[in-house]
């Protein structure tokens, strides 16, 4: 069970944890459009909103997704109704750098995940990827468009149906205390 170390923590970040079981069950339309505004109105430097989402549901572009996800994502992640792709949009149409693109890319994709949990849904970014395939397959510009991630969206599935070894990881799990990640002061150690 996680725990939070503090009361006041609003139980959507303790509740929300990656699963790898999906139910096949289709997104409606207007959920997943929810799901994607609030990835749009996520913070980012100068409101370049840097990123980009790819993704595919039920077309004919759903199995080349899935031929970009390492064989043992893919396994698993075959079976989520959404699979896409997420890109820091590095420069521009300008060729204007956006120093700030994965971080603001990061920032995106909680607020899409934040939002897919709080309407019932799971999701799951993976870095498990053939990345030369994606650009292949994309289109994308390597100069311009930095691949940050794969994901998933979908309901929860049983547990069961995934390799045993998957099945002993389907659970939250804990994180580090808040003091090995965040600390008052400037400096980072001793010296």
């Amino acid at each position: 069970m996680r725990e939070p170390s503090s009361s006041r923590l609003n139980p959507m970040f303790v509740d929300r944890w990656s699963p790898r079981s999906f139910l096949p069950d289709p997104i409606p339309e207007e959920d997943l459009a929810a799901i994607l505004e609030a990835a749009r109105w996520s913070f980012s430097s100068n409101n370049a909103q840097p990123w980009l989402f790819l993704y595919e549901t039920d077309g004919a572009d759903r199995e080349a997704f899935l031929s970009i996800l390492s064989e043992r994502n893919r396994d698993w992640a075959q079976a989520a109704p959404v699979v896409g792709l997420v890109f820091a949009v590095s420069l521009d149409d300008d060729n204007k750098a956006h120093p700030t693109a994965p971080f603001d890319t990061g920032a995106a994709a909680i607020s899409l995940a934040l939002q897919a949990h709080s309407l019932g849904y799971a999701s799951h970014f993976m870095a498990g990827i053939d990345k030369d395939l994606a650009y292949e397959l994309t289109g994308a510009d390597p100069d311009r468009f930095d691949l940050i991630a794969a994901f998933v969206l979908g309901k929860r599935g049983d547990p069961e149906v995934l390799h045993p070894k998957l099945q002993a990881r389907e659970h939250p799990s804990d994180r580090k205390p808040v003091s090995e990640i965040a600390r008052k002061g400037i400096r980072i150690g001793d010296g």
